[in-house]
């Protein structure tokens, strides 16, 4: 069924639980690696008899530095990366981020903003290296600084997501329903293969 402005569907988030439990093993695995390699090479080191004893002393202190400093890192990255966010869905409104079926903070699309004047796009690409991949970006009022910000849609959860680019592309189509004020870069129609979206809105 065609979308249109009065009948907008919700699109929402699908989760792996299997592929996220792959990543955090492999991540653990390889952590759990490193240090035991460290505490070998450290061992090794240490009974070696052809090096001086300053130097085992000093290695020794290092490793355990290191040893420390990566599993601060990795605790504090973990703290960083946990989210309490569960389900995210996409509608008339914009993007909506829930924990369980509690709404915890809306990113409408009135929200987003006019861009500066000396950019060209309201909504528009950036690549994160080059040929790709590309990051879709658009303004929003920092409530801080109060300044016009780029902003990117934010697809993070507890649980990986599958769907994230379907959810961009389900999120760009609203722009062009409910924000046709909004100037977007072609290469942005052209990726997600909108154009003939556009082509259907009346001006």
């Amino acid at each position: 069924m065609t979308s249109t402005k009065n009948n907008f569907p919700e699109i929402i988030s699908r989760h792996s639980h299997v592929f996220t439990s792959v990543i955090k093993g492999f991540g653990w695995l390889m952590s759990v690696f490193v240090i035991i390699a460290m505490i070998v090479q450290t061992i090794i080191v240490f009974y070696s008899r052809h090096i001086s004893i300053s130097l085992k002393i000093g290695m020794l202190v290092l490793s355990l530095l290191l040893v420390w400093f990566f599993g601060w890192l990795m605790v504090t990255m973990r703290k960083k990366i946990k989210s309490n966010v569960t389900k995210i869905t996409i509608d008339k409104n914009g993007i909506n981020y829930y924990n369980d079926i509690e709404l915890i903070r809306t990113l409408n699309y009135d929200d987003l903003k006019i861009r500066p004047q000396d950019e060209k796009y309201d909504v528009f690409l950036s690549e994160m290296g080059e040929g790709g991949p590309f990051i879709l970006n658009f303004y929003v009022l920092d409530p801080e600084s109060g300044r016009i910000v780029k902003n990117t849609p934010v697809f993070d959860s507890d649980v990986v997501i599958t769907n994230s680019n379907q959810l961009t592309r389900h999120f760009i189509t609203g722009i062009l329903y409910f924000r046709s004020d909004l100037k977007i870069e072609p290469g942005v129609l052209n990726l997600y293969q909108l154009e003939w979206v556009k082509k259907q809105i009346p001006n």
